[in-house]
């Protein structure tokens, strides 16, 4: 299999990059993260995934081996694809996702393409001991749940609430300070 490809970005696609290596083209879809830094004409290093099954081949990409780690993690979780996996991967920083499910709060989890609330709990009961939880158990009326269900309720889309949730600073402790932050960041 495919573990890593250095070569040059040839093709910058909404979900992939064509990555040119010794005159082949190879697609590989990746995390915005890797999109957003990435420029037609660069070199690039990417660690890959192999994913092969008996209708599909396709190449998975990372900046990084801990991201790469991070998303076979992931799609071990039963209901969890590569697909779910790199829009996880997509909604958050890594360690963001680790210390979320290191904390049992599945919360950042929630609106990510593909994944319900009762995957993301299946996600956070399965990896929770392999990325240290913090606690016993999960509690399902966690702040992060408070949140996202309070600017659900006030209408805003899943897909805006996710993204302002995953932007909070580490620095703000109260529940009012989180939900004027997340505010902020959805009207912005």
């Amino acid at each position: 299999m495919i573990a890593s490809l250095r070569g040059k970005i040839v093709q910058k696609r909404p979900d992939s990059l064509v990555v040119e290596m010794n005159g082949v083209g190879y697609k590989v879809i990746c995390p915005i993260s890797v999109l957003e830094s990435a420029k037609v004409g660069d070199d690039i290093f990417l660690n890959t995934y192999t994913h092969v099954r008996e209708d599909i081949l396709a190449l998975y990409g990372f900046l990084t081996a801990d991201d790469l780690a991070l998303f076979e993690l992931l799609i071990s979780v039963s209901g969890v694809g590569p697909k779910a996996a790199v829009n996880i991967l997509s909604a958050a920083s890594s360690d963001k996702i680790k210390s979320s499910i290191g904390k049992q709060d599945p919360g950042i989890l929630y609106s990510v393409s593909g994944i319900g609330k009762k995957t993301a709990e299946k996600v956070v009961v399965e990896l929770k001991n392999k990325l240290g939880a913090t606690s016993d158990l999960y509690a399902p009326s966690s702040e992060t749940d408070d949140l996202y269900q309070a600017l659900s309720d006030l209408g805003f889309k899943s897909n805006e609430i996710s993204a302002a949730i995953s932007k909070i600073p580490e620095n703000l402790e109260t529940t009012e300070e989180k939900l004027k932050f997340v505010l902020k960041e959805i009207r912005e």
